[in-house]
């Protein structure tokens, strides 16, 4: 039996009930997405986040001052030259990190996993939502947050290693969320 509190939406379009009525469909995707800039704001942001540092901001105001004819100490040009170019190798150190996280990003949404549905099961991580059930294989990695609805092992226990969220390689054991009686009665063995 279900604990109080605690409601199960499936997306599964089960008798006349349309996918335009399913709660599920206001919650995000489960892209991952870890880049900074796009190629629109990569210049904006990355110059608003080079002047946050108090050096930029010194060196500037040095060869600015230079433009002045009373102040300056040599020829206005070439101070601007250093800040220039340490500014243009920040950047392009910047980009290369983001464009690095994107190819990172890219290759995560596309892993495939299956996912129990009417019209097929592999799927994309970044294609996975709220309420899709997620079959799982000895050694495979988990695509989302997920509940432990059923599991193949008789006291419905399942483990897990942590490695890459917390560096923990110990073996961690979950339980199932609830004894799913139903789930052998409904043929959930036959999830392939």
């Amino acid at each position: 039996q279900i604990p109080p509190g605690v409601l199960i939406i499936s997306n599964l379009p089960f008798g006349s009930k349309k996918q335009k009525e399913n709660p599920n469909r206001y919650y995000d995707s489960n892209k991952i997405k870890t880049t900074k800039y796009t190629i629109l704001t990569f210049f904006p942001k990355n110059i608003y986040e080079q002047f946050h540092r108090f050096a930029n901001i010194y060196f500037v105001v040095i060869a600015l001052l230079n433009f002045v004819p009373v102040v300056n100490a040599f020829q206005p040009e070439v101070s601007v030259i250093p800040i220039c170019v340490i500014m243009a190798i920040t950047a392009i150190k910047d980009a290369w990190e983001d464009f690095r996280r994107y190819k990172l990003d890219k290759e995560i949404n596309h892993m495939g996993c299956y996912i129990y549905s009417r019209i097929g099961g592999a799927k994309c991580w970044k294609d996975v939502r709220v309420g899709d059930f997620v079959q799982l294989q000895c050694n495979e990695t988990i695509p989302a947050d997920i509940l432990l609805l059923y599991s193949s092992d008789q006291n419905g226990i399942c483990h897990l290693e942590t490695a890459n969220l917390d560096g923990e390689t110990n073996l961690k054991q979950r339980h199932l969320m609830y004894h799913c009686s139903f789930a052998r009665q409904a043929g959930v063995r036959q999830f392939k």
